[in-house]
């Protein structure tokens, strides 16, 4: 009995010593670890190809468990001020694993240029080559298109050095955000980027583009208010004449429209096209009338010739 209390009383000093050592030892080891910081990013994974390969038919699997490791090592560079050095390689294994992965897509921007330090100016190339391929393979998402414009000729431009890359990132940008604005989206900010499109079009000059695109925002859009402001934009880029015109073919497609189907929302009488009457409208002689022609395009170049034509 003696023996196994003295033996309870061992393990209690020892217990007891333990607890004492590890909190004398922790504050001197936490202050240690506190300066160790990893030097640089090593990246382990094999070349694309290899990996692809190495997926075994799980591409998209393996694609979302390595786009998870890059949001989680993301925050921890952030976390640490470190680069992050090896993201766009990463990027580009999983579009390479699981090209309709839509989210790389999207975050690639902030993932490769937005970092605790600044990052080298082929960050930016490869964000842009990154949503490109984006694009390709969602050609109708009106987001990407939004954000690869905003990017190319906001962000972008700001860090770039050449003044000629400057210039081609802005037109691209524009001509992005201009697609963007055909798409049909949920995105009630996207006709204010479709202004953004037009001035940086006018700044490059092209007025003919900034005219054309400008008239098929005022027919496209319902907003009042973006309407009211791509008119006042359009007057001052290109002319009080180009505003009337515009005004004018927009209150003739209201017209039609609220004529033939007055409840249906702009999106589907884009869809259906004009009304026309059949029986009217039979054979080749009278196809090509105003009243008859069966898609918006035709008819709004019948209805620009017969404005223009004094």
């Amino acid at each position: 009995m003696r023996s196994s209390r003295s033996r309870d009383l061992v393990a209690v000093l020892l217990i007891a010593a333990a607890a004492w050592i590890v909190a004398w030892q922790r504050p001197r080891l936490a202050t240690e670890y506190a300066k160790v910081h990893d030097a640089a990013d090593a990246y382990l994974l094999p070349p694309v190809d290899q990996a692809y390969a190495a997926s075994l038919g799980y591409r998209a699997a393996l694609a979302d468990l390595i786009f998870g490791h890059v949001l989680v090592s993301y925050g921890l560079h952030f976390q640490d001020k470190r680069l992050f050095l090896h993201v766009g390689d990463y990027l580009d294994l999983i579009n390479r694993l699981d090209p309709k992965f839509r989210e790389p897509y999207w975050f690639a921007d902030t993932l490769l240029t937005l970092q605790p330090q600044a990052p080298p100016l082929e960050f930016y190339r490869k964000a842009r080559r990154i949503q490109e391929r984006g694009l390709k393979e969602l050609p109708h998402d009106q987001a990407l298109w939004s954000a690869a414009g905003q990017f190319m000729a906001y962000l972008a431009p700001s860090q770039l050095t050449d003044p000629e890359e400057k210039a081609e990132y802005k037109r691209i940008g524009a001509t992005y955000l201009m697609r963007a604005c055909n798409l049909i989206g949920s995105n009630d900010s996207i006709p204010y980027h479709c202004v953004t499109a037009a001035n940086l079009l006018n700044d490059q000059g092209n007025r003919e583009a900034v005219q054309q695109f400008l008239e098929r925002l005022v027919t496209m859009t319902d907003n009042p208010e973006i309407q009211d402001i791509a008119l006042g934009f359009l007057r001052r880029s290109v002319g009080e004449q180009a505003q009337a015109f515009a005004k004018q073919r927009q209150e003739k497609f209201h017209a039609k429209w609220q004529a033939d189907l007055a409840l249906a929302p702009r999106v589907e009488i884009g869809a259906l096209g004009p009304g026309f009457d059949a029986a009217r409208c039979a054979g080749p002689a009278r196809a090509l009338l105003p009243e008859c022609v069966t898609s918006w395009r035709d008819w709004g170049k019948l209805e620009d010739s017969a404005i223009s034509s004094p």
